[in-house]
């Protein structure tokens, strides 16, 4: 068998060489008185158009032996018995639920069990066979390969540790499939579902159903009733069993527990639980009971950022009023707005406020306005359809059904309109210099936008869209696949430290991490300190349900790819021959010493 049977056509080297050797050039015979003087003489041939007698000399022999070897190593011989070198391509399912330990198994993960039958069947491929492992996940990414060598994929299939939330294989599976060609594709997976993958993959299912509780949910919030200082922890607790199930849930500073609460949990429900923390408590842990699916088993809280945002503005009592957003009673002239925003409070002045709300621009350079500008002519009753900028957050929510919006005619708004009725503009953005003005032709005594649901939207959505341009760390509590923000000033080099390692970063007005797959703390450094620190936990409810695991094997409908393979021994071998063959030919033919007759 030869992998490239062409190649025999090097054997007509062959019968080259001889030709070579019986078409040799004629001597003219001269006679002389004595041969004694040419006993030690060579025998020279060269070519000639006469076929000679066949002188089978040891150069002749080296030389055939040459190109017979030669001929046949570019052909590509294989030894006897090999069998085909294959491409195996696997998608290992990178869900976080394959790295659960079914009771009474030891310590033998899914996980474990996908390295020991992959092992086997890397160690059952034939020699020069190569391996292309793909990881499934939000992102699917080559894991070891592509057409590594076995030896290579035993050991990294070592680095095989599942941890991510829900995700859809198909992604991982196309990959694999254009990695594969015509050949098939295996995927090692926890749920058995072969219907939904095509023919040429074939699924092997090593899961079966769990029971298990989790955390699905966990926050902390600053501000409690009576204490704006004070902090809340929020965890939610999902009961993924098929009968009810004790629950215990800890608040854990370190290993000092601070609060805890148990009860018994229904099949399929949840529960909400609430606790209250003292100022300044560093990070907490919110822990269950363990069970053979641990990593949904803890929630890492950090402290909340301080991220309160700082109102006021320069209108009159009565407007206020007629607003909404002061009560008849309340010395603070915001009262009512502070009470719809959460986590706000009342600036000391307009110059030190984030958001302001008055007749004109007022504050300093970071603060935002929302501008009242005044009538201008006689107003003019609309009724819509209004036409939003729906993409734009402000007016997320907002619906404008049955307002009654009385604008001025004549009065021309700046900036990009995001509401306008026909060609005039009610609501426009103006960004200058790093701060933001909406400004609005709307006469309020005239119209009945105050009196619906979409002015407390629209003043949420606004203070909510300025405390989103605070500096800092937007939110200290992730779940696993969500996104950390922080805000900073000026353009800096950041070091993000966690539980896969360290990352180098640069910021330039704000810093969006994205990629967190690993539960545990994070700090973010920037000159040699940290400064923020943030914690992510699993929090993914598909992913926690483990009762709809199964097991299972479907074959492919096709083979494995064949594999080119590398020189093989016998190859080599001949090369090696070839070598010595032509050495042995200049040896013979290496010309001689001094005194001896040429």
């Amino acid at each position: 068998m030869f992998l490239n049977p062409l190649g025999l056509l090097a054997l007509l080297g062959v019968p080259v060489v001889i030709a070579l050797h019986l078409f040799r050039r004629r001597f003219e015979r001269r006679r002389v008185s004595a041969l004694f003087l040419w006993e030690a003489r060579t025998i020279t041939t060269l070519s000639g158009r006469r076929r000679e007698k066949l002188l089978r000399s040891p150069s002749f022999w080296a030389e055939l032996l040459a190109a017979l070897v030669l001929g046949l190593a570019f052909a590509g011989p294989r030894s006897c018995g090999v069998l085909e070198a294959k491409h195996l391509v696997v998608v290992l399912d990178g869900s976080a639920s394959m790295g659960a330990l079914p009771p009474g198994e030891g310590s033998v993960t899914f996980a474990n069990e996908v390295r020991e039958r992959l092992a086997t069947e890397i160690d059952d491929l034939p020699g020069g066979s190569r391996v292309t492992v793909v990881m499934s996940g939000p992102r699917p990414r080559i894991a070891i390969g592509p057409a590594a060598f076995p030896a290579e994929a035993l050991t990294r299939l070592a680095e095989y540790r599942p941890a991510a939330g829900r995700h859809d294989l198909a992604p991982a599976v196309a990959l694999a499939l254009q990695l594969a060609g015509p050949g098939a594709v295996t995927l090692y997976t926890d749920r058995f579902e072969p219907e939904r993958h095509p023919e040429q993959v074939g699924v092997v299912a090593l899961g079966r159903p769990l029971d298990n509780l989790a955390i699905t949910r966990a926050a902390r919030l600053r501000g409690v009733e009576g204490n704006p200082e004070g902090e809340r922890v929020l965890v939610t607790v999902a009961n993924f069993a098929r009968g009810s199930r004790p629950v215990r849930v800890g608040l854990f500073a370190g290993e000092e527990e601070l609060a805890g609460e148990a009860l018994v949990l229904e099949a399929g429900a949840r529960r909400h639980f609430t606790f209250e923390l003292p100022p300044n408590t560093p990070a907490v842990e919110a822990r269950l009971d363990g069970d053979g699916f641990a990593i949904d088993d803890r929630a890492l809280l950090f402290p909340p950022p301080r991220r309160d945002l700082a109102l006021a503005t320069t209108l009159a009592e009565e407007e206020l009023r007629f607003l909404g957003l002061k009560s008849a009673a309340a010395t603070s002239p915001i009262d009512r707005w502070t009470d719809l925003v959460p986590r706000s409070l009342e600036a000391s002045s307009p110059e030190e406020a984030h958001l302001a709300i008055a007749r004109e621009v007022v504050g300093g350079p970071e603060t935002w306005c929302l501008v009242l500008e005044p009538a201008a002519g006689e107003p003019l009753d609309l009724l819509g359809p209004f036409l939003l900028e729906k993409r734009h957050p402000l007016l997320a929510g907002l619906v404008l059904d049955g307002v009654v919006w009385s604008a001025s005619e004549n009065l021309v708004l700046p900036g990009t309109p995001l509401i306008t009725a026909g060609n005039l503009p009610l609501l426009t953005e103006e960004r200058l210099d790093g701060r933001v003005i909406f400004r609005t032709n709307i006469d309020f005594r005239r119209s009945s936008l105050q009196m619906t649901p979409d002015w407390p939207i629209l003043l949420d959505n606004l203070a909510e869209l300025r405390r989103g341009e605070l500096g800092g760390a937007a939110s200290t509590s992730l779940s696993i696949g969500e996104t950390f923000h922080f805000r900073t000033e000026v353009p800096a080099d950041y070091l993000l430290r966690g539980p896969d390692g360290d990352r180098e970063l640069r910021a330039r007005g704000a810093l969006a991490i994205e990629n967190l797959s690993s539960v545990g703390a994070y700090e973010l450094i920037g000159d040699g300190e940290t400064i923020a620190g943030f914690g992510v936990h699993f929090g993914d409810d598909l992913e926690s349900d483990l009762r709809e695991l199964g097991a299972g094997e479907h074959a492919s409908a096709v083979e494995l790819a064949e594999q080119r393979a590398g020189s093989s021994w016998v190859v080599l071998l001949l090369l090696a021959a070839a070598l010595g063959a032509v050495l042995f030919d200049w040896i013979v033919l290496r010309p001689r010493a001094k005194g001896e007759v040429a």
